[in-house]
C-alpha cells in the first residue's frame, strides 16, 4: 500500500507481484518501467479525451462523437455550438468516426431490407448495416459504411476518405446529408419525434409551425424574431416527459441560421396556411389534428415497431396539446394573436 496500491496510476498500470518478485526479487517491488507505461497510457487517454472526443445534447439525448483523426476547432459548423456540452448525461449514444472502409462481402451482410440510394440497408443478428450506394447503377463502389447495433444507440462510421473532415465545417455529426438516420430511430424509441416545423419560445412556452417547404415556416419565424427565442426554422423534436409533452430546437436549420438547444412545455400546434387574412382557427377534431401531423413527422428506417411507437406519439400530441390554423400574410399582424396564445394558459 506504500508504493503500488495507493499510486494515482494505478487504474492504468500493468503492475502484478509476479513483475515485482521477476525485476527485484520481492512481491511488492514496484517496476519503474511499468511507471513510465502506466504514464504514457494515462497520457494518451488524456489526449484522446481532449481531441479525439466530442458531445453534444440534444431532447436530452447526449451523443458522444469519437474520431480516429482529432478534432479541429473548425471541425464542425457552428451550428452546433449550443449544442456542445461538457461530458455525458444520462442518456448516451456512442458514435464513432473510422477513415477507411471494411472489407465487405455480400454473403456477410445479412438479410436486406432496404435499397434506395444513397443506401442499402441490411439487417444481421440485431445490427442493422448501412451502405452508402451510388444514384448511378454502374458504379459499384462504396462511399461509406455504417454499422448500428439493435436500437441504434451505437455505431461504427467508416468513411472512404479523410478529405471532409479535415476540411471542417461539418454539417452533420454522422458525416450523412442529414443526422435524422441516427436521430429518427432513437427518438422513436424515447416517446418523440422529428417534426418539420420551426419552433420558438414565448412567453417561457413553445410554439411549434408545422408544414412542409414553402408553407410559411422561414417568414413566420422572421415576423416574429424579435418577440420570441428561435429553436429552429425548418426542423424540431417533440418528446413526451413525465410532466407532459416538450419542443426541442434542433441543428436542421433552414434558411434562418439561428439555432438553440433550448426546449420549453409544448403550449401548441400550429398549421400554417397563407392567406389574404390574419387569424387563428382552433382545431377541435383530434383526428383533424393527428391527420394532419403525420404527413411532418421526418422518417428514417421505417420498421413496423417504428410507426408504432411514431403513430403513438402523434396521437399523445392530438389529445393533449392545443392545435390551431394559422392564416396569415406578410404583414405581421398575426404577431398579436401568437402573443395573445402565448400568455393565455392551454384548454
Amino acid at each position: 500500500m506504500e508504493n503500488c496500491g495507493s499510486c494515482e496510476l494505478r487504474s492504468d498500470c500493468r503492475w502484478c507481484p509476479v513483475y515485482g518478485y521477476l525485476e527485484h526479487g520481492r512481491l511488492e517491488s514496484k517496476v519503474e518501467y511499468l511507471c513510465d507505461v502506466a504514464r504514457a497510457c494515462r497520457d494518451f487517454k488524456d489526449d484522446w479525451k481532449s481531441n479525439h472526443r466530442r458531445f453534444y445534447r440534444i431532447a436530452g439525448i447526449t451523443i458522444q462523437v469519437d474520431s480516429d483523426l482529432p478534432f479541429s476547432p473548425e471541425c464542425f459548423n457552428e451550428k452546433f455550438a449550443s449544442f456542445l456540452v461538457r461530458g455525458s448525461g444520462e442518456d448516451n449514444v456512442i458514435l464513432r468516426h473510422h477513415f477507411s472502409l471494411p472489407d465487405i462481402k455480400e454473403k456477410d451482410l445479412g438479410q436486406e431490407v432496404y435499397r434506395k440510394p444513397p443506401w442499402a440497408i441490411y439487417k444481421k443478428n440485431g445490427s442493422w448495416i448501412y451502405l452508402g450506394i451510388s444514384p448511378r447503377e454502374e458504379d459499384r463502389s462504396l462511399h461509406r459504411v455504417v454499422v448500428f447495433n439493435h436500437d441504434h444507440s451505437s455505431c461504427q462510421i467508416y468513411n472512404d476518405k479523410e478529405e471532409t473532415f479535415r476540411k471542417g465545417d461539418l454539417q452533420s455529426l454522422t458525416l450523412f446529408p442529414s443526422d435524422q438516420i441516427l436521430l429518427a430511430p432513437l427518438l422513436a424509441d424515447r416517446q418523440a419525434c422529428f417534426l418539420h416545423s420551426a419552433g420558438v419560445i414565448m412567453d417561457g412556452k413553445g410554439l411549434l409551425f408545422i408544414g412542409h417547404s414553402s408553407a410559411g415556416k422561414s417568414t413566420t419565424i422572421k415576423m416574429i424574431r424579435d418577440k420570441a427565442q428561435i429553436l429552429c426554422d425548418d426542423r424540431n423534436i417533440v418528446r413526451l416527459w413525465p410532466e407532459g409533452f416538450r419542443v426541442h430546437g434542433t441543428w436542421s436549420h433552414g434558411e434562418i441560421r439561428e439555432v438553440s438547444s433550448a426546449s420549453a412545455p409544448l403550449r401548441a400546434l400550429i398549421f400554417l396556411k397563407k392567406s389574404n387574412r390574419n387569424r387563428l382557427n382552433p382545431i377541435s377534431d383530434r383526428r383533424e389534428i393527428a391527420k394532419r401531423t403525420l404527413p411532418c413527422v421526418i422518417k428514417s428506417l421505417e420498421t413496423p415497431q417504428w410507426w408504432q411507437k411514431t403513430l403513438n406519439v402523434v396521437e399523445a400530441l392530438a389529445r393533449f396539446i392545443p392545435a390551431y390554423e394559422m392564416e396569415f400574410d406578410k404583414s405581421g399582424e398575426i404577431v398579436e394573436s401568437l402573443i395573445a396564445l402565448s400568455k393565455a394558459d392551454a384548454t
